[in-house]
């Protein structure tokens, strides 16, 4: 077992001298500023720390773990509530320590049956507790203890053996769902590395037996698995869709790769886990120990459902790289446990800590530490790549990242500031082989899912702006000359335009070969800026709108009141009717009526006069509110002004999601009217691929969403400060309390009503694009599932149904009922069946 110091920025070991007056004045300072504390929070602070802390540099040694385990024997007596608490929070909380905590068990009740009972106590308690409440995390993590127990002679393999039936006993239960029962197998399989070599030498037959009640459960599983909707999950849940089974790799679900992996363990490496660290420093002190009972488990049932994580395993450095000549990358084989003990313990610290990054990345990088260092060491093993690998299949896990993506993000950078030497190097092949499998092979019209792609589009432009926006862009050269909707195009389109958002135009074209910047479809020829239609030139320098418009536009520049702009709104639509009013106006498009002139006049207007900053568009937006709601009264109008601000800043798109989502703040459009330009034909015709189109739906959504949970919560506030008036006997404000508790819930029922109805439209619209897209590909004689455009079109839809799970569970049977019939498609019916399972059976949270 090898251990790495703790180390500053410089290389230099941390050395804080007690005696230095700068310590003194600082740790002075903080206890003026900090209550005392009671000698039992000092304890518990210490013997928590003592604990979480334990073989994390390498002074710690053999003494180290002894003087641990003495002085744990002393504070039972003393502190007997403390200690229960602080072993539970790091045994259950430190999975990567479950085997040191296991030798400082078996060292502890040595010295003190009492002392070890508590040990044993801890480990009852915390596991029922986790079973009561479904946490199967916790379940897992306190199996594996009770193995690392076993190890070290504290029980007898029997109490291990009683468990794991136990948790099998769910397999006989009547009527019982799959989810539930995979749940329970896995956690149990889980485990089993950590028990394996133990309980083969001193009861094989009860392993035997155990691993046949499994292996008869798993073929009954795979016989059933074509009926249930683990399948259909799976679809919905892959990274990688439309594609070859075995492309990139072969599509498994947890639990069968799991199995697959133990069932290597007893095959090949005769159920010896090389990679789990093992001291016998200790082994003769624990071999003649007390040995100790575990009180009976029971099964509650707790009321809730158990379900299963049923994302596909996500594979970054499969076996395909393990090659030779990829001296980057080297990691256990995938059919092997020593892959899966790696890629759980790195999971459950990146969930376990992400309250605190810079923790999370600490453990990480000292990992090492915590398992078989001969044989890291004799296989090559980089324990980083595989830390980078998880973080990427987190950032990229579908339908949500168990974290936010900044997360992921912020760990990644620390880990490049820890080791500027390997880690940009794993990132960057990470980088380039998900680039390689944006889209799949043999021209099936599948790839990596969108979803994923947006998200790994978001997270490279994040990177780049943290490290000088250094890529190897020459390398990616002929995306140049492939289709531009190909996934690989767009990915880099999208990464330069979040790239130029998060620095500026002239930076991003510093950055990219000459070749890059040529191409207008993939780089902005120049930077963002407005699309104004009226300006005045010399064709135009004597038209009449031309002329009101200038007028219009000094008058909104100094501030003019609402009723002088109307004045001059009114002229405009007194102007002779297109195309000889429109005569010298920049316009593709020709506004087909009086008002619709007047409209994009005043709304281009406005947004000229606030292109400089938000704010500015802000306070222009509400010096005129009151006409910008009367040119804004009917659905037409309000659609009108959608695409309007679209044109506007078509060569800015962060303003146009920026605006849009403000002026429905404003009420001067509507969600309907974003929703409905979103899915028009027309415009998917064109900008199916363009990131800022599906961000706009999605935030209208969220908005929609936000204001249900904001009026809720009003409600609910006003509620309860009633109930408590009328207790405390203020009746003089009662009356006016019932007032706004009324208006209160008028406008949450009304906001309730509009949800219902945006969510409707929106999968309406979606099915009714799609269906008259699919008569065209059908009588050119195309499959439509090999096209772009139903790829991506699609996706997008089951985005948005996997990303708003409350709504779409709320209103499944009215979606099934008039939207999702028999009558539509079966290849949109079936991905509204995918969605459906995964709302049945999934959970976000792995085991």
């Amino acid at each position: 077992m090898s251990h790495h110091g703790s180390y500053n920025n410089n290389g230099h070991e941390r050395n804080y001298d007690r005696k230095s007056p700068r310590y003194y004045h600082k740790s002075r300072r903080y206890q003026e500023l900090e209550p005392l504390k009671s000698p039992e929070e000092l304890k518990q602070e210490e013997l928590t720390s003592s604990l979480f802390r334990l073989y994390d540099t390498d002074s710690d040694t053999k003494g180290t773990m002894e003087s641990l385990a003495s002085q744990i024997c002393i504070d039972v007596d003393a502190y007997p509530e403390i200690v229960k608490k602080a072993l539970k929070a790091c045994i259950s909380q430190m999975p990567h320590k479950v085997c040191l905590y296991g030798i400082l068990s078996g060292l502890v009740n040595a010295q003190s049956s009492a002392a070890g009972a508590v040990f044993i106590e801890v480990a009852h308690d915390t596991i029922q507790d986790a079973l009561k409440l479904n946490n199967f995390r916790t379940v897992k993590i306190m199996l594996r203890y009770l193995a690392e127990l076993v190890n070290v002679n504290m029980i007898p393999p029997a109490q291990l053996i009683t468990v794991y039936d136990l948790l099998l006993s769910v397999l006989n239960e009547p009527a019982v769902r799959l989810e539930r029962t995979d749940a329970f197998v896995y956690a149990l399989l889980a485990s089993i590395p950590w028990a394996a070599a133990d309980l083969n030498v001193r009861a094989p037959d009860e392993l035997t037996r155990i691993m046949m009640v499994v292996e008869t459960y798993m073929n009954r599983r795979r016989e059933n698995l074509a009926g249930s909707e683990i399948p259909l999950a799976m679809e919905a849940l892959a990274t990688y869709r439309d594609v070859p089974t075995d492309w990139p790799y072969e599509q498994l679900d947890r639990l069968e790769s799991l199995w697959r992996q133990i069932i290597d363990l007893k095959t090949n490496e005769l159920w010896n886990t090389r990679i789990l660290y093992r001291d016998e420093h200790f082994r003769d002190q624990l071999t003649t120990q007390p040995q100790h009972e575990l009180k009976p488990l029971k099964l509650i049932y707790s009321g809730e459902d158990v379900q299963f994580s049923y994302q596909p395993v996500f594979r970054l450095f499969d076996d395909s790289l393990q090659t030779p000549d990829n001296a980057i990358i080297r990691l256990p084989s995938t059919r092997g446990i020593s892959r899966f003990i790696l890629e759980d313990l790195i999971y459950d610290i990146v969930r376990i800590f992400s309250l605190n990054h810079k923790e999370a990345c600490r453990i990480l990088f000292t990992l090492d530490t915590q398992l078989d260092s001969f044989y890291l060491e004799d296989e090559k093993i980089q324990h980083l790549a595989s830390v980078v690998e998880t973080l990427f299949g987190e950032m990229l896990r579908l339908p949500r990242s168990g974290e936010r993506s900044v997360y992921y993000a912020t760990v990644l950078m620390d880990m490049i500031k820890e080791d500027m030497q390997s880690i940009p190097k794993m990132i960057g092949r990470a980088v380039r082989t998900l680039y390689s499998r944006l889209d799949g092979p043999l021209d099936l019209g599948g790839g990596m899912d969108i979803e994923a792609v947006r998200r790994l589009v978001e997270w490279f432009a994040i990177h780049l702006s943290n490290f000088g926006h250094v890529w190897n862009w020459a390398a990616w050269e002929p995306v140049l000359q492939v289709e531009q909707t190909s996934t690989s195009f767009v990915f880099v389109r999208e990464t330069l335009e979040r790239s130029i958002r998060l620095a500026y135009w002239e930076r991003i074209q510093g950055t990219i070969p000459e070749s890059f910047a040529d191409c207008n479809d993939i780089f902005p020829p120049h930077a963002p800026k407005t699309n104004f239609k009226f300006e005045a030139n010399d064709a135009s320098s004597d038209s009449p709108l031309v002329s009101l418009v200038a007028t219009l536009r000094k008058s909104i520049a100094s501030k003019a009141p609402s009723a002088e702009v109307s004045e001059l709104l009114q002229q405009i639509r007194a102007l002779p009717p297109a195309p000889t009013a429109m005569d010298g106006v920049q316009s593709a498009q020709q506004p087909q009526s009086a008002e619709d002139v007047a409209r994009e006049a005043f709304i281009q207007c406005v947004m000229l006069q606030g292109s400089k900053s938000f704010s500015h568009v802000l306070n222009v937006v509400e010096r005129y509110i009151g006409l910008l709601r009367e040119y804004n009264s009917t659905e037409h109008a309000r659609g009108h002004t959608v695409r309007i601000i679209n044109d506007f800043w078509k060569y800015n798109t962060q303003f146009t999601e920026i605006i849009l989502d403000k002026l429905t703040n404003y009420r001067v459009i509507d969600p309907k009217s974003i929703v409905s330009w979103v899915l028009d034909p027309a415009v998917l015709e064109t900008s199916f691929t363009r990131f800022y189109i599906w961000a706009v739906l999605r935030s209208t959504l969220a908005k929609v969403n936000f204001k249900v949970e904001q009026l809720t919560l009003k409600l609910a506030e006003k509620k309860t400060r009633a109930d408590q008036m009328n207790v405390d006997g203020e009746e003089d404000t009662t009356v006016d309390n019932a007032d706004e508790i009324t208006a209160l819930d008028e406008n949450r029922a009304a906001a309730l009503r509009e949800q219902k109805e945006v969510f409707l439209q929106v999968f309406q619209k979606f099915v009714d694009v799609i269906h008259a897209k699919i008569a065209v590909f059908n009588s050119a004689g195309t499959e439509p599932k090999s096209t772009p455009w139903f790829r991506w079109v699609v996706s997008n839809m089951r985005e948005v149904a996997r990303g708003f799970p409350n709504e779409v569970r709320a209103y499944k049977f009215t979606l099934d009922a008039i939207i999702f019939t028999d009558e539509v498609d079966p290849r949109i019916r079936a991905v509204w069946d995918q969605i459906k399972a995964v709302y049945a059976i999934h959970t976000d949270t792995l085991v």
